[in-house]
C-alpha cells in the first residue's frame, strides 16, 4: 500500500496512508488501546460477492469499529476521504459516520468489524476514539486468526463464551499494537542509514523532526529507538557532530565565526556561540585563540 498517494475515486479524494500521515501519532493509537477503558460490543463478519456492489450506511450510533478485512480488498469511503482496505491493514472507524463500501475487485470481499465502546467521561480524554484512519500491521496473521476466533467466540451462548470474547477483544488489542511497533522497528533497522543521513546533511541545519520525517517516523519515537540504540538523542548527536565540525574549521581556518556558524548548519551565530560554550566550556573565540 503506498503511503500519501491521493486521486479521485467516484469524486472522493483518497487518502492512502498511516496514522502518522494523518496527524496521528503511534504514540496516541497505542494510549488509545491500552490506556482506554474500552469495551467489547460485538464482532460482525460481512461477504461481498458481487464486484459491482456498492453500500451507503452509517457506522455504529455509539461504538467505534475495527475493519478487518479477511479476503480480497475494497474502498471505503468515509467523510469523503477513499480508504482502500487490504489484507495486512486495519481501518478504524468511530461511531455515527457516514460510510460507502466499494468492491471493484474480481475477488469476493469479506471482512469483520469489531466494535468496541467506550464512557462517555473518558470521551474528551480519548478523542482518538471517534476519529478515522488505516494502518497496517503487516503479515498480521496472527491477528486474523484471533478475530476468526473472536467470531467463532461470539455465537456461543452464556456468560462464560462472553467473558472469553472480552479476553479474545484484549489480545487482539495488544497483537495489534505489537505489530504496529515492529512494523516500526523493521523501518530502523538498520540505524547505520540514519546515522548515514545526520552525518552527510546535518551542515544543511537539519532538525530530529527532519530526520523522522525522512524516515517515515513519529519524532517522539525515533528519539526513544535513538537513545536505546545510540545511548544519546539525536538532537544530541546533531550537537555534537556540528560541534566537533567547528572546532576543525576554527583550528585549520581563519573562517569569521559567523560563516563557520552557517557550515554546519546553524544560521543564528550568537545561537551557535552559545551552544559552543556550554558543550566546550569555551567561546569560538577563545577556543580558536587557545588551539591557534
Amino acid at each position: 500500500m503506498g503511503e500519501g498517494m491521493s486521486r479521485q475515486f467516484n469524486g472522493a479524494r483518497t487518502a492512502i496512508s498511516d496514522p502518522r500521515r494523518e496527524g496521528i501519532r503511534t504514540e496516541q493509537v497505542v494510549e488509545l488501546y491500552t490506556a482506554a477503558p474500552l469495551t467489547f460490543t460485538d464482532v460482525i463478519k460481512r461477504k461481498v460477492t458481487d464486484t459491482n456492489s456498492f453500500q451507503a450506511f452509517r457506522t455504529h450510533p455509539k461504538a467505534s469499529g475495527l475493519v478487518f478485512p479477511l479476503a480480497g480488498s475494497a474502498n471505503f469511503i468515509i467523510e469523503g476521504i477513499v480508504h482502500e482496505v487490504v489484507q495486512g491493514s486495519v481501518l478504524h472507524v468511530g461511531p455515527d459516520l457516514e460510510m460507502q463500501q466499494i468492491n471493484p475487485s474480481a475477488q469476493t470481499f469479506e471482512y469483520a468489524v469489531i466494535h468496541f465502546s467506550l464512557p462517555a467521561e473518558s470521551a474528551t480524554q480519548f478523542p482518538l476514539f471517534r476519529e478515522l484512519f488505516l494502518f497496517s500491521i503487516g503479515d498480521g496473521m496472527k491477528v486474523t486468526n484471533q478475530v476468526q476466533h473472536l467470531m467463532q467466540n461470539f455465537l456461543i451462548p452464556g456468560r462464560f463464551a462472553l467473558l472469553q470474547s472480552k479476553r479474545l477483544f484484549l489480545s487482539i488489542l495488544e497483537e495489534i499494537i505489537i505489530a504496529s511497533e515492529k512494523k516500526e522497528l523493521e523501518k530502523v533497522e538498520n540505524m547505520d542509514a540514519i546515522l548515514h543521513y545526520m552525518n552527510q546533511c546535518y551542515s544543511d541545519g537539519i532538525t530530529v523532526y527532519d530526520v523522522a520525517g525522512h524516515f517515515g517516523l513519529d519524532r517522539r519515537r525515533l528519539t526513544a529507538l535513538f537513545k536505546r540504540q545510540i545511548g544519546i538523542s539525536p538532537n544530541v548527536y546533531l550537537t555534537h557532530l556540528r560541534i566537533q565540525q567547528a572546532k576543525l574549521l576554527l583550528q585549520t581556518t581563519d573562517f569569521p565565526i559567523t560563516e563557520i556558524a552557517e557550515q554546519i548548519g546553524y544560521r543564528d551565530h550568537f545561537y551557535f556561540s552559545r551552544v559552543f560554550k556550554k558543550m566546550t566550556g569555551l567561546s569560538p573565540t577563545v577556543h580558536r585563540r587557545h588551539m591557534g
